[in-house]
């Protein structure tokens, strides 16, 4: 992610979508689960990547970054004004970003569209959020994309590129 302010943006517009605030942080950690073997069902699939994103924002809100990194790919990439590469890395923007109280988190979904041979995905969209930039509330618009890939059943971030 970004210094402070870029790396809340990211943060809160990679992967944002219905906010389902009386629920834990935690609480859709399984929502990403496979889809029976088979013909794959697109409104399925969609409706986990959604899930997903609801409890990502629920994460970022309250701060639990361990909530987060259960949605990313080892090698993830997060482009935003500056390029983060893998896990660690990410963990470590995410630590920080914590740090400026994310809130008032609202967005539009773009949609989410899906490979031909379903095994990647993207969603997109337009994302408001406010925090602290030193020591005041700012609130920040911008938008994103997030790539998707399914391993062994489980929509995981790969790549993900946010503009504020």
């Amino acid at each position: 992610m970004r210094r402070t302010t870029g790396i809340l943006s990211l943060a809160l517009v990679s992967v944002l979508f219905a906010c389902n605030k009386g629920a834990s942080a935690s609480s859709d950690s399984s929502a990403a689960s496979s889809t029976a073997a088979g013909s794959f069902d697109e409104n399925a699939a969609r409706a986990q990547i959604l899930a997903a994103d609801s409890a990502f924002v629920r994460a970022i809100t309250s701060k639990n970054v361990d909530s987060l990194m259960v949605y990313y790919d080892p090698s993830v990439v997060s482009l935003g004004k500056t390029a983060v590469k893998g896990l660690s890395n990410l963990r470590a923007a995410y630590n920080q970003a914590v740090k400026s109280n994310p809130r008032d988190v609202d967005f539009q979904s773009g949609g989410v569209n899906f490979s031909a041979d379903h095994s990647m995905a993207w969603d997109y969209g337009t994302v408001t959020q406010t925090a602290d930039v030193k020591g005041k509330p700012v609130k920040s618009s911008g938008t994103y994309l997030n790539v998707w890939k399914n391993v062994g059943g489980k929509w995981m971030i790969v790549a993900e590129i946010s503009a504020t």
